[in-house]
């Protein structure tokens, strides 16, 4: 069976894409920084996406259903969570539609909260770093972000629950354009955190994680102080996860904490495996092949049904597995490998010397 083209499905798809690359670009960078940079097995990467879900569905949404809709969901979470959720958000939602600034306003503070959730669990979890081998570190990082999920998703105080939260829409005012504007703002940010990483990667900072990474003992005998740099380490890329989950959130104006189950963490992994580890423009690569094929095989779902006896589904991880499994017998250093940081020329540092 072959499908008829649809201009306008196909711009649809286009933009629904080119968000989820932003939104994922943004926390599989900030994977990078763990894995590629400082060799850190961050097997509980979702946690953070989670706790930036968490923040926006939470904990601001709350606020803001206090402040413009005068509901206090605490009260009656089960009647809250099960009837009056959507009307009471859909009040807010008319609020902003009329008054940008506190649309961005609420957008901001959930965007801020979600960075400083996420950055003191990476902080919390920075402990165990410091103290645990590499392997028992991986399980324990997989198990907390279980058992924060769990506990989560079975507290209707936290974000309604089972049930899921509805959160408002901060960009209401922009009518019909939305979808497009929330294209261009997840764009503006995956710009902001590739700029910020690569800043890192090619200074100093960056440098001394590689040799952490290599050599820690050798980095430890030159001065190097290794606790420091992983809890800054897990912090920053805790929060930066953490804005990716917000922005996940308000992408979907809802959230569910169910939905963030390890299969995050490893789809995370596998684009970073395909695009190439130490290497942020190999990442962002990752995730960009990793949509690519995932959409395609979406779209041609039925076709596969028909040629192949297999469920969609169940093909997608079987086609995702092959392709990691190449890519690491042929090509173990991704499609773009890492490169050696980017420093001062010798005519730039002959003239410095000069000078001094």
């Amino acid at each position: 069976m072959i499908l008829q083209f649809d201009p306008n499905l196909f711009v649809v798809l286009f933009r629904e894409t080119a968000v989820l690359f932003a939104i994922y670009g943004i926390y599989v960078l900030s994977l990078n920084l763990e894995v590629g940079y400082l060799g850190l097995p961050q097997f509980g990467k979702v946690m953070f996406l989670a706790l930036g879900g968490l923040a926006v569905g939470g904990i601001t949404t709350k606020l803001a259903l206090m402040m413009y809709a005068g509901v206090n969901p605490l009260s009656n979470v089960d009647l809250y969570c099960s009837a009056q959720q959507y009307q009471a958000v859909a009040k807010i939602n008319q609020m902003f539609a009329v008054s940008p600034l506190d649309g961005l306003a609420f957008f901001f503070l959930s965007l801020v909260l979600a960075a400083a959730l996420a950055g003191v669990f990476g902080i919390l979890m920075s402990g165990p770093a410091l103290r645990l081998r590499e392997d028992y570190l991986g399980i324990l990082l997989l198990v907390s972000a279980e058992t924060i999920r769990v506990i989560t998703t079975y507290t209707p105080a936290a974000a309604c629950g089972v049930f899921g939260a509805v959160v408002p829409d901060p960009f209401a005012w922009m009518g019909d354009y939305r979808s497009w504007g929330y294209l261009a703002v997840t764009f503006l940010f995956l710009l902001l955190v590739f700029v910020v990483m690569e800043r890192l990667a090619n200074s100093p900072f960056g440098r001394a994680l590689r040799a952490i990474r290599d050599a820690e003992t050798a980095a430890r005998v030159f001065g190097k102080d290794i606790v420091k740099f992983r809890i800054r380490v897990l912090a920053t890329a805790s929060a930066i996860a953490g804005i990716a989950g917000a922005l996940l959130v308000f992408y979907n104006n809802f959230v569910a904490m169910s939905q963030f189950i390890p299969l995050l963490t490893f789809v995370a992994w596998a684009m970073l495996i395909i695009g190439g580890t130490g290497n942020n423009v190999g990442t962002l690569a990752g995730v960009a092949i990793y949509y690519v094929l995932e959409r395609v095989l979406s779209v041609y779902k039925e076709s596969i049904r028909q040629i192949v006896n297999v469920d969609p589904i169940f093909f997608q991880y079987i086609i995702f597995g092959v392709v990691i499994i190449i890519v690491l017998m042929f090509r173990p250093q991704g499609v773009f490998g890492e490169k050696p940081s980017k420093t001062l020329s010798r005519r730039i540092l002959e003239k410095l010397r000069g000078e001094a």
